[in-house]
């Protein structure tokens, strides 16, 4: 379709931790929540987590998003506005595989759950254009990314369903030109996509060996983010312990507001 772009040709050799220097997360814990989002994005399985991504001005978050669409969904333009009803986004979603909305400061709600059924799957019913009495049915199950200087997902079945990952801005002199940052990870954009498959192999493979002693929420990604441990080098358990903090860190945000 057009607007679309290729996907690199996966090279052996690399490993996620190709992908640090391209996004800005610090902590490992962070990182491993948006790795495992990366590689779970490029499978048809799904429900998928809503990847949030929060920080100030100057915190590369359009940037990371980028990033990241880039190794599952590449696009001529990888970042859209939130469209304002059900219909635009159905459109957007039958348009593209990860769905990806820049610098937001809000969800109305009635986009809040629509973003819940399309990240878990769900229908979308819209009338037929020039009509008064038919309708068109749309379901699909989607990848999406988020971001935004504020809270972004306020509403509980939203962050019930999200990654909540903060970025930190970036210091003046730890800055990279645009030209020589994306040079650089075009180099090394075929290794990064390689280890993602590797995590995909991964999860295939240990899936069914898999027994979670409490299943959370999006249970199925957590279940294929831990088969994915010894692709990625992680310590057994510990994608669980991460998401399960990360899932109790949005409750109390949940509380607050």
């Amino acid at each position: 379709k057009a607007g679309f772009a290729r996907l690199p040709y996966p090279v052996d050799g690399g490993t996620i931790d190709d992908l640090r220097s391209f996004v800005n997360i610090r902590r490992d814990e962070d990182f491993m929540l948006v790795a495992a989002w990366a590689t779970f994005s490029l499978t048809p399985w799904g429900p998928y987590p809503v990847l949030v991504l929060q920080g100030e001005q100057g915190s590369a978050k359009s940037t990371t998003v980028r990033v990241l669409r880039a190794l599952s969904d590449p696009a001529v333009e990888p970042l859209r506005a939130l469209p304002k009803n059900e219909r635009d986004l159905a459109i957007a979603a039958s348009n593209a595989w990860v769905l990806a909305f820049d610098n937001l400061s809000g969800i109305r709600d009635q986009l809040s759950d629509a973003l819940c059924r399309l990240a878990t799957g769900g229908g979308f019913a819209t009338r037929m254009l020039y009509t008064d009495d038919e309708e068109i049915i749309f379901s699909a199950r989607r990848p999406i990314i988020l971001n935004g200087i504020d809270d972004i997902a306020t509403l509980g079945d939203l962050q019930e369903r999200s990654l909540l990952v903060s970025l930190p801005s970036i210091p003046e002199d730890e800055r990279r030109e645009e030209n020589t940052f994306w040079a650089e990870f075009e180099a090394v954009r075929p290794r990064i996509f390689g280890a993602l498959l590797s995590g995909i192999s991964a999860a295939l493979r240990n899936a069914d060996d898999v027994h979670l002693e409490r299943k959370p929420r999006m249970a199925d990604f957590a279940v294929r983010a831990t088969a994915m441990e010894d692709a990625f080098g992680w310590e057994p358990g510990s994608f669980v312990e991460v998401y399960e903090a990360n899932r109790q860190q949005a409750s109390e945000t949940l509380l607050a507001n």
